[in-house]
Formats: C-alpha cells, sequence, structure tokens
C-alpha cells in the first residue's frame, strides 16, 4: 500500500476499521453506536453526530462504491 501510494505521488491515506453493516447498523440504532469513531478527511468524528449525506458517502467510500 505505501509503494502504491508512492509511486502515484499521493499526499493523505485514511484507513477504517469498519464494514458497511455496522455502519449502516449505526445509522439504525445510534443510541448503541456512541463510541463509534472515524477518520474523516483529516478529523475524528463520532459517527452517528455526522448528518445522514455524509454517513452514507462514508459507507459508499467503506463498500468501495463510486462516491
Amino acid at each position: 500500500m505505501c509503494a502504491y501510494l508512492i509511486d502515484l505521488k499521493g499526499q493523505e491515506v485514511q484507513v477504517n476499521v469498519v464494514d458497511g453493516a455496522t455502519l449502516r447498523d449505526a445509522q439504525k440504532h445510534p443510541e448503541n453506536y456512541q463510541d463509534l469513531v472515524i477518520r474523516v478527511a483529516g478529523y475524528s468524528a463520532r459517527f452517528v453526530e455526522l448528518d445522514k449525506e455524509l454517513q452514507d458517502d462514508i459507507i459508499r467510500r467503506t463498500e468501495h462504491q463510486t462516491v
């Protein structure tokens, strides 16, 4: 991964270790995921405090769909 990033002259990598199913469940049951913290464009945020549009965007990225 590092070599690939260097070859493409990348400047940023964000890694979240959570799957789309967990994030979707957090949308449905936010009371159960108050401690779910993710990285978003250089800062950390509680997933359940983000607006739905941003949550959906993060889920798409997590599932490697087109953004």
